[in-house]
């Protein structure tokens, strides 16, 4: 029984590591996105600048699939980990 509710507990910072990594990575991501924004913006009346901004766009929006899936991975680790934290308890 002890192993499994150090199991669990494993599994809930594992899950907290990855929440608080991933909501980190996607702050970069927005920032990254921000300054394409304000780099391509005063060249965006023409086709080569919005060709640019397009490519870096995409460049930079390629990792929120990622991001959202780790976030998603992160909170269900912490769910299943204190649910078995819960259902290993000890009884007296």
């Amino acid at each position: 029984m002890k192993h499994k509710r150090k199991l669990a507990f494993i599994l809930i910072i594992v899950g907290v590591v990855l929440f608080i990594f991933t909501m980190y990575e996607k702050g970069r991501v927005s920032s990254a996105k921000s300054d394409i924004r304000s780099g391509t913006s005063m060249f965006s009346g023409n086709a080569v600048g919005n060709m640019v901004g397009g490519v870096l766009q995409n460049e930079a929006g390629k990792y929120d699939t990622t991001l959202k899936f780790m976030e998603m991975g992160s909170i269900i680790l912490m769910i299943v980990g204190a649910g078995m934290f819960f259902v290993f308890r000890k009884t007296k």
